[in-house]
């Protein structure tokens, strides 16, 4: 067990961990490839009627029997009155899970906020998806609005998005965590959670960018 232990810690001692910078520049990236999925108008649907949504554009996964994932993102909250965002509150994701598996992987992840509690759920300085808060793997596809209303059946949808393949993806058990260091790095002042998903704060090129992403994305169906 030990050995699998130190496996898993030596894989994550590779991995590179971002600045927030980076991670709005590595989310803009993200989303330009989700665009040219066919898939993309279900996400597309949600996230026009969506409170919020949180961009981890890196979550790796390591493994040998016991597995361990970890990523840095963010959660963009939408004023549905006004349209406007609100954020970044940047952000830590981890897990663990058990059963047979080697190697390392990483995927970008997508969670679509639909309602007040989900937000609300980011505020908290930890909270686990699927416990705290409903989780559901996104629907795929076309035309969803027409039979399904997808809001009133969970509070995050989650996506996943591997070298250009989009999927839907469930990920009930894992942790998110409020990313003091980052934040602070980003506004250079400390704030909360609530402060920073609430409080006008003038935008920098790289979130106007990715902001510009999402309006089009909603502006597509």
């Amino acid at each position: 067990m030990l050995k699998k232990m130190v496996f898993a810690l030596l894989l994550f001692g590779t991995m590179a961990f971002l600045n927030p910078l980076e991670i709005l520049r590595d989310s803009i990236d993200v989303l330009n490839e989700m665009m040219k999925s066919p898939d993309v108008d279900a996400f597309a649907y949600l996230l026009k009627n969506a409170k919020g949504i949180a961009i981890f554009p890196s979550v790796y996964k390591v493994g040998l029997v016991f597995g361990v994932e970890y990523g840095e993102g963010f959660l963009l909250r939408r004023d549905e009155k006004t349209g406007e965002w609100f954020g970044p509150l940047f952000l830590k994701l981890a897990g663990g899970s058990w059963g047979y598996q080697a190697g390392i992987k990483s995927t970008s992840l997508l969670l679509v906020v639909m309602n007040e509690k989900g937000i609300e759920s980011f505020m908290k300085d930890n909270f686990t998806l699927g416990g705290d808060v409903s989780v559901s793997a996104g629907p795929l596809g076309r035309d969803i609005s027409a039979n399904v209303d997808y809001k009133l059946k969970a509070s995050i949808y989650s996506y996943s998005l591997s070298k250009g393949f989009f999927l839907g993806l469930s990920l009930e058990g894992a942790y998110i965590s409020i990313d003091e260091k980052n934040n602070f790095s980003y506004y250079r002042v400390p704030l909360t959670a609530e402060e920073i998903l609430t409080t006008r704060i003038e935008k920098k090129p790289e979130l106007r960018k990715l902001i510009q992403l999402l309006e089009k994305l909603m502006r597509s169906l």
